[in-house]
């Protein structure tokens, strides 16, 4: 099986490789390829016709966003619809990421596979949603679309991709105290789990189509802090706050639980925490 892995240097795409290394992926990031670019992507996938590609590659900084719209919509909207022409052309499998963000956050008991987005409250949501739109609308397209949330995993180069689990262990070593909200919930997601999981959907053969790989069971932000101060043995308390009084240039979903109904549950984020933590 021929494998091509984009975003390659992303916190995923470090876990695909390792999870998938006995396939010999080919890596590209974007010093080697602009997935914005419809003529490279052509090109590229034309020549090298992977029967597998991995796409980890996106625009993923929620906040900065909001100002560079243009730019969100152009790699994670028209980029997708290149990628997904590209493969469906050639017969290629394409495994494509997604986010919670697509959803509004209003529904307080999660959101299934086929619960349809319906209004994005941030533009890093609604970019993500039209690459969602676009892969479902490409004809003779084999995929895996699959949604994830809360995303920590390894670094390519030490302090170049932040998470939450870093962020909160630089804070901690820091200050005497941290505040975390506590009303906004979901599921975090262990990059290794994710790649694990996309290699059991290649394997056994699942159909195509919407998937949700999170970690269970659902959190907060702020238990999601406490446990990384926890297993960390540090000393700073973390004290709960409202998201009102912590305003951040994009919206937050307030619930974007992602329900996993179609393959086996994920374990525990605590136990992939210290994993992630201390393997």
């Amino acid at each position: 099986m021929k494998l091509l892995i984009l975003g390659s240097k992303g916190m995923l795409a470090q876990d695909l490789n390792l999870v998938f290394r006995e396939s010999n992926p080919f890596l590209m990031d974007k010093e080697e390829i602009d997935i914005a670019d419809k003529n490279q992507i052509n090109r590229t996938i034309s020549n090298l016709k992977p029967d597998l590609i991995l796409n980890a590659a996106a625009y993923t900084d929620v906040d900065k966003a909001e100002k560079e719209k243009e730019t969100a919509f152009k790699i994670n909207g028209e980029g997708t619809v290149f990628l997904a022409k590209a493969a469906a052309k050639i017969n290629a499998l394409l495994v494509h990421f997604s986010t919670d963000y697509v959803f509004d956050g209003d529904k307080e008991d999660g959101y299934k596979e086929n619960d349809e987005p319906q209004n994005s409250i941030n533009i890093y949501g609604a970019s993500k949603l039209d690459g969602e739109k676009k892969i479902l609308e490409t004809k003779n397209l084999k995929y895996y679309l699959v949604r994830i949330s809360w995303l920590f995993g390894p670094s390519f180069k030490k302090g170049q991709y932040k998470n939450f689990v870093e962020t909160i262990i630089k804070l901690g070593k820091e200050k005497e105290e941290i505040k975390v909200v506590n009303d906004q919930f979901g599921k975090p997601s262990y990059t290794l789990d994710v790649a694990k999981g996309i290699k059991y959907l290649i394997e056994q053969k699942m159909p195509y189509g919407i998937y949700h790989l999170p970690n269970e069971p659902w959190t907060s932000w702020y238990n999601f802090a406490k446990k990384i101060i926890e297993v960390k043995g540090l000393k700073t308390k973390v004290i709960p706050c409202e998201t009102k009084k912590f305003l951040r240039p994009a919206k937050r979903p307030r619930c974007s639980i992602l329900l996993n109904t179609k393959l086996p549950l994920q374990r525990k984020w605590e136990e992939a925490l210290k994993e992630y933590l201390y393997d």
